[in-house]
């Protein structure tokens, strides 16, 4: 894909200025053939993930070890021995173990200054004040396909670690070529202290954390980015479930000065 060249003002503004609405984006044609080809017919992405969702919902590990052959070419366990883990941290290369054991310090530390505490004022007409109160389970999205993110794991995970959330869940996408999820995100699992994780990818991992399977425990809150299908899943299950956010795709901007011929 050609990165885009913006000589003006105005043409930033008719472009990564521009906000659209999840409803309003445009799907290139590739990605509404590839979902025709799926599904058998013509659909939105945001039919497409609402099919999926109600799938789940209605069949559990089945629909998931469907929907995980068909978009993944995945068909086998779901869940990740917790051996693992260890074993993909103590197999990475010591440097990079030692980067994600450095952001996962550094995120500790700024997380703790960042936590509330309960409070309560007792006066002569009762009590009062706030109770600040971890959540039970949290569930994480870790993209893992193309392009494995174990920064993001770590930016959502260390957080609920802090806050003391009782269990934390992750799914993240096996990849085509080996069928097991990158050995970083696993490695960056066992950093943080990462309690189950899941081969799940798409809007089928995000229906499995809101409405629970057999294998998949229902969680309290969903964090983490994924591509459209992953945030389109995100907001069709809020309300069910908590979601931090429904982020948008990476922005990345590179300035260049007259002295600098960016063709």
């Amino acid at each position: 894909m050609p990165i885009p060249i913006l000589d003006d003002i105005a043409a930033a503004r008719r472009t990564i200025l521009r906000r659209t609405p999840l409803d309003e984006v445009e799907a290139p044609p590739e990605l509404l053939d590839s979902i025709a080809r799926i599904f058998g017919e013509r659909l939105t992405p945001a039919q497409a993930v609402e099919r999926i969702i109600a799938d789940v919902r209605a069949r559990g590990d089945a629909a998931l070890q469907e929907w995980g052959e068909r978009l993944d070419g995945y068909s086998g366990p779901l869940a990740v021995p917790p051996e693992r883990l260890a074993q993909a941290a103590a197999n990475l290369d010591p440097a990079l173990l030692e980067a994600l054991q450095l952001a996962a310090s550094e995120l500790e530390r700024f997380h703790r200054r960042q936590a509330r505490n309960s409070w309560v004022d007792f006066g002569p007409e009762g009590a009062l004040g706030q109770l600040v109160v971890p959540l039970a389970r949290v569930g994480i999205y870790a993209p893992g396909g193309s392009a494995p993110l174990p920064s993001s794991l770590l930016h959502a995970a260390i957080p609920a670690r802090v806050a003391g959330v009782e269990e934390i869940v992750v799914c993240s996408p096996p990849q085509r070529a080996s069928g097991e999820i990158a050995e970083v995100v696993l490695a960056a699992a066992h950093v943080a202290g990462v309690s189950r994780v899941f081969r799940l990818g798409g809007a089928q991992a995000i229906a499995a954390l809101a409405f629970g399977t057999d294998s998949v425990p229902q969680v309290d809150k969903i964090a983490g980015p994924g591509n459209l299908f992953v945030v389109l899943a995100k907001r069709a299950v809020y309300g069910v479930v908590g979601i931090e956010a429904l982020p948008g795709p990476t922005e990345t901007l590179v300035i260049a000065d007259a002295q600098a011929d960016p063709r």
